[in-house]
């Protein structure tokens, strides 16, 4: 799949994701094998206002090229500003986000608002063009509802206009995120168009990713599997390479990484906003593990990285003595 002058072979990919995707956890991602990551999508209106958290969006490093900004808008002269402005900043591409769903976006006429207005769709993607000298591309939903899916007019409109490619997350705006991504539409849109096509929404597993691949995609986007399991990336790439699936993460190896991944965070956002704001995770590196219904409890009140540090270190101290008592036992 190429972008401008990146050209990756089915690239497993890191969704744009609000309060998740941020630096730290984009570098982490690429160091467990995306190909592509994209930065928590950022207002239009906020960027061109100089808002403090807009603008640190934009803070990108070389640890984790190929990266996206992804902006949002409706208003023409604003995403023409935010373009230049993430050109400016380092992109190494450009993606509009016309597929948000949640209610103070879309019922503005932002993110998926975009699908009930395709001459509106058409006219913020020329204005991003001429922002940049980037590529740019788009991520989407099928449409507004299951009586209004316009994705294959919208990838008609998109392929002639220029843009390389389109992420598709396979459910309405209305569906948020309930139900089943239908992705019985990827081989249609692929039909219908020579556009290249990333597909999103419900893929957790490798045989997910393998499917999607299969169905004639040319790359993947993984996003609350990604929250869960940041490992998830490598793991498909490895399966789709071989065919073999890798065994999952020890709860040693979790636990390095959680607190890897806690201290790049506290030390982006300052310790007590990043301590809070990465409670989110706690259940993914934790999950599958038994007797951590308490040890979650206890994390969520902590407000300090060497809090959350002695009570992980104390919780696989008590596991590992576990562990070996019932080893002990099973060889008595």
């Amino acid at each position: 799949m190429k972008i401008g002058s990146i050209d990756i072979d089915r690239p497993v990919c890191l969704a744009p994701m609000e309060d998740v995707s941020d630096l730290p956890f984009r570098i982490l991602c690429k160091e467990q094998g995306a190909d592509l990551v994209y930065t928590e999508f950022t207002n239009c209106e906020a960027l061109i206002r100089n808002v403090k958290d807009a603008q640190r969006k934009l803070e990108l490093s070389d640890l984790e090229r190929p990266v996206a900004v992804q902006i949002y808008g409706s208003a023409e002269d604003s995403m023409e500003q935010a373009s230049r402005m993430a050109t400016e900043a380092g992109a190494d591409f450009i993606d509009i986000n016309c597929g948000c769903w949640v209610k103070k976006v879309a019922g503005r006429g932002d993110g998926a608002g975009l699908l009930r207005d395709l001459n509106k769709f058409r006219a913020v993607v020329e204005s991003v063009v001429r922002g940049t000298h980037l590529p740019v591309t788009v991520k989407t939903r099928l449409g507004w509802d299951e009586d209004n899916i316009v994705i294959l007019d919208v990838v008609k409109m998109l392929e002639d206009m220029g843009i390389p490619t389109l992420t598709v997350h396979c459910r309405t705006r209305r569906q948020g995120y309930t139900g089943q991504a239908d992705w019985t539409w990827l081989p249609r849109i692929k039909e219908a168009s020579g556009i290249q096509l990333i597909a999103n929404g419900d893929i957790t597993t490798e045989d997910h990713a393998k499917e999607c691949f299969d169905l004639g995609c040319d790359g993947i986007m993984i996003g609350r599997g990604a929250i869960h399991s940041p490992w998830i990336f490598g793991h498909m790439k490895h399966y789709l390479r071989t065919g073999e699936k890798l065994p999952d993460l020890t709860l040693d190896e979790r636990v390095d990484m959680c607190l890897r991944h806690l201290a790049d965070t506290a030390e982006y956002r300052g310790e007590r906003r990043g301590v809070m704001s990465f409670r989110k995770h706690y259940s993914g590196y934790l999950k599958g593990f038994h007797n951590i219904a308490n040890l979650r409890r206890d994390l969520m009140q902590h407000e300090t990285v060497d809090e959350v540090r002695e009570r992980l270190l104390r919780f696989l101290e008590e596991y590992r003595e576990r562990a070996a008592e019932e080893a002990a036992e099973a060889a008595a």
